[in-house]
């Protein structure tokens, strides 16, 4: 390989020089199988790998190519690399493979023949080819080049379906893609790159200073708001300790405590209803099972986050009928302690930041991200008042919806409010500020949230900012605070 001609070969297919002297590296290393690739969200790794695709498709094309991601991802992948692939003569169109095409693929073979023709280029979620059989059929197949995208997410089964495939002999060549670093295979790899390696052709930096440190608005709540909270600890405390699954409850209840009143309220008013169900059956002498509150506790936490997949509860669940009884009524008590509260004290100072703020800004770009539907519905029903286009997305609404709300807020301007429905593939390189109107349990999805603004093609400055309680009145908040900063990844040092 020339690497003169093949700088300029990725460079002409549109690549930067960081993107283009890794995927020589990558190229050029047949004897080292396995590599990883670390960069921040948002700066073209997408882009990268279909270039790498294209070209040994080009060099070979007799080979099958296998991209496991996100399903969310599915469609973004698609997307470049039909637009990438189309420009050259090996005409090969990347599948979507879902469980329906794979039997449909497989029906068309004989008996012990790969269903996956060649060439071909395969995408598929990385929760689908983790299952037994699929991973079981994955396997039977060899496979010129396997890209893990988002790999930082291979834990669990995931990891096992990495484990398999590797050491199965299947896979040649492997590529992780990742904006935060993990040891994955001892054999790794790895090309660390960070904002100040972005450059252009001509030796410009791309990136403005990206140091990812956020500003704190402070706030402090009402006499009646640090009760309720202190009470409402002390009640989810309770719950821990009287049985196993009330750890993940605790969790849970602290995470919506810190995102707002409103919120808080729906979820304390849903688990009574959850439990008035057994409670009755007790009351009437009327025999329940350990099944009846799984199924009411399930229910209810997954109304909890629209995004993450909570870890499922193995063991039984068990508890004295005399202790659910006595948490019905502290739940009760509870429910009675919020109807005390009369201001949003958190509410109260995203409004006064958001008319400071807004006054300063011709035509404003502005995100509120949080992790709850009820909070976004809350918020937007607030904000509406300041006389500025709001738009909402969560995942209540179809896909129609929320692509025209994108363009709405890309065209008009105003403010944004997300769930996590936007951590993937979404660019807002627009967007001036992002408000965390509460924060995610893990720092990943903090990152992604950075990703969604921070990107190549920015114009200008930006902000993430931070409501803080200054009263300090749920501990709990502090410490995913105190977490959160330390794993921020920075422009410096790169991943911690």
């Amino acid at each position: 390989m020339d690497k003169k001609i093949n700088h300029e070969y990725f460079r002409a297919e549109g690549l930067l020089p960081f993107q283009a002297e890794f995927a020589l590296s990558f190229l050029e290393s047949k004897d080292k199988p396995y590599w990883q690739l670390v960069s921040p969200t948002g700066t073209g790794k997408t882009r990268t790998s279909a270039a790498i695709i294209a070209y040994e498709l080009e060099a070979g094309s007799n080979k099958r190519i296998l991209v496991l991601t996100p399903a969310s991802l599915l469609m973004q992948w698609k997307s470049v690399l039909s637009e990438r692939l189309s420009l050259t003569e090996v005409g090969c169109t990347p599948f979507i493979v879902d469980r329906k095409t794979y039997l449909e693929f497989e029906s068309r073979v004989s008996v012990g023949e790969s269903p996956f023709p060649l060439p071909s280029v395969i995408l598929m979620s990385v929760d689908l080819a983790k299952r037994d059989d699929m991973t079981s059929k994955l396997k039977e197949t060899t496979w010129d080049l396997v890209i893990f995208d988002e790999s930082q997410l291979l834990t669990g089964r995931r990891r096992s379906l990495f484990n398999v495939l590797t050491k199965s002999g299947a896979v040649r060549r492997v590529l992780l893609l990742t904006a935060i670093e993990r040891q994955i295979h001892d054999d790794v790899v790895t090309k660390s790159v960070r904002f100040k390696d972005i450059k252009a052709w001509d030796g410009k930096p791309l990136f403005k200073s990206m140091e990812k440190k956020w500003l704190n608005i402070y706030y402090n709540r009402t006499k009646e708001e640090i009760k309720f909270l202190d009470e409402l600890q002390k009640f989810s405390s309770q719950l821990a300790d009287i049985y196993s699954y009330g750890r993940l409850l605790e969790t849970n209840i602290f995470r919506i405590a810190s995102s707002s009143i409103y919120a808080t309220e729906r979820m304390l008013r849903r688990l009574l209803e959850n439990w008035k169900f057994i409670r009755n059956k007790i009351a009437h002498g009327i025999p329940w099972t350990s099944g009846d509150l799984e199924t009411a506790q399930q229910e209810f936490i997954r109304e909890l986050d629209e995004v993450e997949v909570l870890e499922e509860v193995s063991e039984s669940i068990t508890i004295q009928p005399e202790k659910l009884i006595n948490s019905y009524q502290k739940l009760e008590a509870l429910l009675n302690r919020i109807e005390e509260i009369q201001t949003d004290s958190k509410l109260n100072a995203l409004l006064s930041y958001l008319k400071s703020s807004l006054q300063s800004k011709g035509k404003p770009y502005l995100c509120i991200w949080t992790s709850f539907r009820n909070t976004a519905g809350y918020l937007m029903s607030s904000i509406q008042d300041l006389e500025i286009p709001v738009y909402i997305l969560t995942g209540s609404l179809n896909t129609n919806e929320m692509i025209n709300n994108l363009d709405l807020f890309r065209n008009n301007g105003g403010v944004l409010i997300s769930t996590d429905v936007l951590l993937e593939g979404v660019r807002l390189e627009l967007v001036d500020e992002c408000i965390n109107y509460d924060l995610p349990l893990n720092p990943l999805n903090l990152e992604q949230r950075w990703g969604r603004f921070l990107r190549i093609d920015r114009q200008s400055e930006f902000r993430m900012v931070v409501l803080r309680d200054q009263s300090k009145s749920l501990l709990w908040e502090e410490e995913l605070l105190s977490k959160l900063e330390k794993a921020t990844v920075s422009d410096e040092h790169g991943p911690k």
